[in-house]
Formats: structure tokens, C-alpha cells, sequence
């Protein structure tokens, strides 16, 4: 519909004590992503096309979040749903929304 003019970008946290979310668990995508000293990173995913098929299909998923039910987890997929992943190490409970 819009053709090249927009971008779909995913955002992927790491921990958030407020909002249920835990440590990731050892080899997600979000344990692999958050294992950088900056604490946010922005990374183009190609539409997984520079990713061999065969290294992202085994990667496990993570649970979702226990108190907040509008926090999904990436999965191999998300490389080629997205243009982009936003991923933070850790955010805190945001003032503005409602109570968990």
C-alpha cells in the first residue's frame, strides 16, 4: 500500500521489573541483543535476507511478560517482519499509562 515510503520497526526490551519482564532467558534473541554495553540499539534486520534460514529457526522464544499482556517477545520471524528492531536493555514503569 505504501510501498517503500515507510518503515515497520519492533521494539525488544531485555528486563523490566515493573512491567513482569525478567532477565531474558539464555540464547533469545533478546539475551543475544541486550549483551552489548550501550544500553539501546537500533538494527536493521534486511528482511532477514542476510540471515542463513537455518541459524534463526532454532533460537527460543521467550515467555511474555506475567503482568503485562501487550508485550510480546521477538521470535526468529521478527527478522523478516520488520524493517527494524529497537532494542533497550531495561526500561521502568512509564508514569503515563495504567496501573499493571
Amino acid at each position: 500500500m505504501f510501498g517503500t515510503h515507510y518503515a515497520v520497526i519492533s521494539s525488544a526490551l531485555g528486563v523490566s521489573e515493573a512491567n513482569g519482564i525478567g532477565q531474558p532467558e539464555v540464547g533469545t534473541l533478546e539475551a543475544r541483543l541486550t549483551n552489548a554495553p550501550d544500553s539501546m540499539r537500533l538494527i536493521p534486520t534486511h528482511r532477514g535476507q542476510r540471515l542463513p534460514a537455518s541459524k534463526i529457526a532454532d533460537i527460543p522464544t521467550r515467555p511474555s511478560s506475567i503482568k503485562n499482556p501487550i508485550y510480546f517477545a521477538l521470535t526468529p520471524q521478527s527478522f523478516t517482519d520488520f524493517d527494524w528492531l529497537v532494542v533497550l536493555n531495561s526500561t521502568t514503569y512509564s508514569r503515563g499509562g495504567s496501573w499493571l
